[in-house]
This record gives C-alpha cells, structure tokens and sequence, in this order.
C-alpha cells in the first residue's frame, strides 16, 4: 500500500521546531567553559535528528546545513574541539537561518538562500580551521562504540538510500541486504558507531512510521576492534529484542512481549528518549491539530447553551414530582462543567513556550547596545490558552526591546547614579482572580512625565498638566508617539506600542503601566483565561440582563441609606468597612431608562478591575452559572463597557460586562468634574 509521505511532513516540521528551540535553550543556559555533557549530547541529537528528517523529506537546503553543524557539534561532545562564545554564537545563527528554511517549507515566506550560504560557509572554515581540544577526559561511555543490526521495511516516498547514508557519517554501515520495491523485502545493515540505539532510532523515527523499522543491539566494541566483522552477514536476531521506532505518536503501539534477560543488553528507559529539555513529544502523549480542540470546544460551548435551556426550563417544575428529571439536569450541568474543563486543559500551554526565547533576545540586544543585563523569569509554569501564546510573542518581544533600549541604562550612567552596573530585566507570569496577569519589569530610568507631556503636546493630544501619572503613562500607546532621542534600528520610530495596546485588546485584555523616575517600570498585561467559556453572574438592569465575570465580582449588598454620601467631584459613594468606594449606576451608563437609580432601592455589586474597586447598581441578582462567550466586535462593533456577548437559557442575548472598562471610565469622569 502507498503511503502518501506529505501527511508527515507537519510531524516533521513540529519535532523540527522543538529540536531548534532545544537547542537554543540548552546553548544559553550552557557553561562554556564546562559544560555538562549530557547537554552536548542532546544538541548534537538534536542537529542530527533535523538532518537525517529533512534529507528523507528532501529539504536539501536544511539537510545540507545541519550536515556541516552537526559535524562541528560532534566534535563539541566528544571533547576534539572546545565551546567557544564564537562557536555558540555561530550555532545559535545558524539556529535561525534553519528556523527561517523550516518556515519557508511551510509556505510562510521565503528563506534567505545568500544568508544560509554565507553562515555555512563560516561553518566550513570553522570545521577546517584547528580546532583547541577541550580540556576534559573522555569517560568510557563516550569512546564505546555499539553494533547495531537495522532492518527496515521499504517505505513508498521515503528515500531510505539518504536516510542510511546520513547514518554512515557517524560510524561503518554495511548493507546486507536491499530492499527490493517487486517483493517489498527490508532492508538490513549493520550498524557500528558511537550513537547507540537510542539516538539511531530517534534518527528514523523522523522518515519512518511504526513497526517499519527495527534495531537490534549487540554488545558493545572498543574503539579499537574491527568494524567488519560483519559484512558477509548478519545473523537473524530474535524479535523480541528489536526496538521500535516511535512513529511520532501516529500509530497504536504493538502488543509487548517478553524478552528473556540475557540476550540483549536492556535499554534504560531513560535513556531512550530524547535527553532535551523541553523536547519532543513523549511516548503518552500524541498530536492533535488545534483546529479538532476548537471544534471540541465550541461543542462544548453549544452543550452548554442547551444545560442552560433545560435548567431554566426546568426552574418552575414540581421537584417532589419531577425529582428524576431535575436530578439529572443537575448531573447534565455537572458532566457539562467537567467536560468543559477537560477540554480547555487540552488548549492549556505553560507561557513558557513564550518566555524561553527572551533569553536570546536580551542577550543578543544588550551586546549590541553595550549593556548588562540580567534576566530573570518568574511563573513560566503558568498555563495559558494556546491562542494567546501565539499572539503574545510580538507584544511581550515589543516590551523587552523597548526595556533595553530606553528603560535600562547603560553601566556608566547606572554607576554614576548609584546603581548595579548589571541591570535587571524580569518576565512574570501569575494568575489574578478569572485572569492571568504578565509582567515585564526593568530597574531602569522609568518614564519620564514631563518628556512623556511635552511629547504629546507636540504631537496635537490633548495633555493638560493636572493628568494622573496613569493618564500621562496611558499616552505612549497613541499611534505614532515616541520619546526617543534618535531613530535607532531597535527603536525610537514611535511604531509599536499602539500595536502591543491594540494586539492584547484583541484578545480580550488590557495594559497597564507602574513607572517611577530612578526606579524602573513596569508593564503588566491581563488576559482572560480564556475566551470560550466562563464563569458569570447574571442581573438585571430595567428589563435587559446583564452577565459579570464572576472572578471580579467581591460580594453583594443591599446598603442603608446611612451608607451613601456624596463627595464632590466623585459622585455618590457608599462606606465599605471603612472605604468609600464610588457607586455607577449601570442604568445611567448604558442608558436604560426604566433601571434603577437610588441605591437603597437596588443592589450594589462589589468588583475589582486591578487596583480599583467599585460599586456596581444593579436592579438585581438572577443567578451564577457558566456563559459561552462571543465575540461582539466580529458581528457588531467595540462597545464601551462591554467585553463580549452571551446566549441565555431561553435564547435572548446578554451582555457580559467589562468591568476594567467601566473602572478606566468612571476615574476619567472624576477627573473631568
């Protein structure tokens, strides 16, 4: 049967991507001058795995690439050439020149053919040049070489000829036998080098599904003994002890079976997977395109819409006397809420997909300005929906360019101020009540007010001086808008923050600014956990229903009249445990006219949106349940104060509220009064 070899080039391309950020991530956290060698091993598989993948698939220019590196890297680990800065700098290039060729064999642009010659032009003459040993021994893992017997099934669109000549490079391979396309018999090699089964079977996993390939080890040789001893023929070895390729999680593994002790060296169960941190897909898990999970999910969402239905629908029933039916829309509202959170677990990413390629970027741009710099990462544990973790590589690379550009200084001006030469650079990531919350903090400068004003004025906003340090932050997201002395390539063209502001609105959330002079800023984003589905409060307002998120809601109460007081130029607040929190009257800010107006009569909901809290005067409480979200901008336009639209029980249509919104609105109204 023909198997069409295009259905695994995204397999190809996704373990592609996590062996180059493996790659990247165990380069920076290196010490070069000694680095652990389980690390070298890791991305010398790394490069080799890529390699043999894209010669079977026919990307040359990736395989002829990773040819010359995996060279070098071969002769990092084995101790024949030392780690050197250079050397790190000219892999970590090399990294993105294949990062680019990987994307350009997606469809997504073009790679940049006259940059990947010149890199592995360097590649060459540094593999030419002399090379300094490392100053290390070589422990007697490393200089043990393995036999190993490969039998491999013949494969419709594979090129096996490639896939065992990019193996031969690394030890004495002798083919036993060919495989013939009339009879489909395998192929069968003997295999003796330095890599053992493991990192072979890794090698062909990336051309071969399941049970097309297997690997049978014999006791290992020294460095010294023969590597022909096998090439008139390989004995037949016993099926149980060949190892199986991975098939990258495409195929049912085969039923176990029992392999007596003594006839093969036993695999360490550790050993047989990729040694990476952050790497391939283990063995329990498998790939699933995120188009099915969004699919799952609006499911999901459409079962919930209908528990609402049958749960209103069944409020005015008798319950002694439809006990089973209310009983089991009880169970449906359970099951529904269960499911939906095991579907969303399945979209949930840690952040730290995102925040693992900011080591690179701090440390590529703060050589380049001439700066210290120190990051820290915080919370990279915390998980986040996959469709934010794609939209948020632009914003927070934006936010820590602009730190090391403009907020840390450079080491003179921080000495002379008192400060660390070394400056501090920190990403942190933490959940807030129904939100997560993503910092980006330097020790630098912090922004400075009146540039910040007179900037504005310059440019035609409106910047009176009575504005609050939030305000006057608020005006560097205005498109166009710069305080920078000079245009440089990293920054200064005022393009940017109106796109970062813009991009994390997109997505439901909000920016907000700390800075104070001397000290540093902070630029903190908050997102929703998720735009499906969420937890909600439902009240009405005059006749229409509105829903609040649940996570900003405090508490609820009906207040004395001896509780509101009017404060110039606040309005009406009512007395909370001794704070006076400013009431809105949802009423008067959605101009519903039949609504509720004096707040003794209604009820007032306590909410929080970041630092403030508020009172909310609603007519009344109808009840707390899950809400499916949609998004209104896409059917309708950005209203403000409201985040986004829900379906009821019964089929009408609520508004979910934005409360940091109604917050932001109700504190420019006090300062305008």
């Amino acid at each position: 049967m023909a198997i069409d070899m295009s259905q695994f080039h995204q397999v190809f391309f996704d373990e592609a991507d996590e062996h180059l950020s493996s790659m990247e991530s165990l380069l920076l956290g290196m010490d070069q001058s000694c680095p652990q060698q389980e690390d070298l091993h890791a991305v010398f598989r790394a490069a080799h795995s890529i390699k043999g993948g894209a010669a079977t698939f026919g990307f040359a220019d990736m395989a002829d690439l990773t040819h010359v590196l995996e060279g070098l890297l071969d002769e990092v680990r084995r101790g024949a050439r030392a780690l050197s800065s250079d050397l790190v700098d000219l892999v970590l290039r090399a990294k993105d020149v294949l990062y680019g060729m990987l994307a350009a064999h997606k469809g997504k642009g073009e790679a940049d053919a006259a940059l990947a010659g010149e890199l592995k032009a360097q590649l060459e003459a540094l593999a030419a040049a002399p090379a300094e040993a490392a100053t290390r021994r070589a422990t007697p893992e490393e200089t043990r070489h393995w036999t190993l017997y490969l039998e491999i099934d013949v494969v419709d669109g594979v090129d096996i000829d490639a896939l065992l000549e990019s193996l031969a490079e690394h030890g004495d391979l002798s083919v036993v036998q060919h495989g013939e396309d009339a009879d489909k018999l395998p192929w069968v090699a003997v295999f003796t080098s330095p890599l053992d089964a493991a990192e072979v079977a890794e090698s062909l996993a990336f051309a071969l599904p399941q049970d097309s390939f297997r690997i049978n080890v014999d006791h290992g040789v020294e460095e010294e003994g023969s590597f022909g001893l096998f090439l008139e023929a390989a004995p037949e070895p016993d099926a149980s002890v060949w190892l199986e390729g991975d098939g990258f999680g495409l195929f049912e593994p085969p039923p176990a079976e029992t392999a007596p002790q003594d006839e093969a060296p036993a695999l360490d169960p550790d050993v047989a997977k990729p040694a990476a941190r952050g790497g391939a897909v283990g063995e329990n898990s498998i790939r699933v395109n995120i188009d099915k999970v969004d699919l799952l999910l609006n499911l999901v969402g459409e079962l919930v819409i209908t528990q609402s239905m049958l749960t209103q629908s069944g409020a005015g029933l008798d319950p002694v006397a439809h006990e089973r039916l209310l009983g089991g829309i009880g169970a449906l509202q359970r099951n529904a809420r269960e499911l939906q959170e095991a579907v969303m677990s399945i979209r949930m990413t840690p952040i730290a997909f995102v925040f693992n390629r900011f080591p690179r970027v701090v440390r590529d741009l703060a050589g380049r300005l001439g700066k210290k710099v120190e990051l820290t990462m915080m919370g990279e544990g915390t998980e986040l929906d996959k469709g934010f973790i794609e939209k948020l590589s632009d914003p927070l690379t934006h936010l820590v360019r602009n730190s090391l550009d403009h907020g840390i200084e450079a080491p003179e001006a921080r000495q002379a101020a008192g400060k660390d030469p070394v400056g501090r650079l920190t990403l942190r990531a933490f959940h807030q009540g129904s939100n997560i919350v993503i910092e980006v903090s330097d020790d630098g400068a912090g922004l400075n007010r009146e540039r910040i004003l007179a900037k504005a004025r310059q440019g035609g906003l409106a910047a009176p001086a009575s504005l609050g340090d939030a305000e006057v932050w608020n005006l560097i997201f205005e498109a166009g808008f710069s305080t920078a002395a000079e245009v440089t390539e990293v920054s200064g063209r005022g393009v940017g923050m109106d796109v970062v502001k813009r991009n994390i609105q997109s997505m439901g959330g909000r920016v907000e600014i700390d800075s104070m002079a001397g000290i540093g800023t902070t630029i903190s984003i908050h997102l929703p956990l998720t735009l499906a589905i969420m937890d909600g409060m439902s009240v009405r307002i005059g006749a229409e229903t509105y829903v609040m998120p649940l996570g900003a809601v405090l508490e609820s109460l009906q207040p004395a009249p001896s509780e509101i007081k009017t404060v110039a130029a606040r309005g009406q607040v009512v007395a909370i445990r001794g704070e006076y929190l400013p009431i809105v009257p949802l009423g008067r800010f959605f101009s519903i006219p039949d609504a509720r107006r004096t707040p003794s009569e209604a009820i007032l909901v306590i909410v929080e949106a970041g630092n403030s809290r508020l009172a909310l005067l609603v007519d009344d409480l109808i009840g707390q349940q899950q809400f499916v979200v949609k998004n209104l901008e896409t059917n309708y336009r950005k209203v403000d104060g409201i985040s986004g639209a829900t379906i009821l029980g019964d089929g009408q249509v609520a508004m979910i509220l934005d409360i940091a919104a109604i917050a932001r609105h109700n504190q420019r109204m006090a300062l305008d009064a």
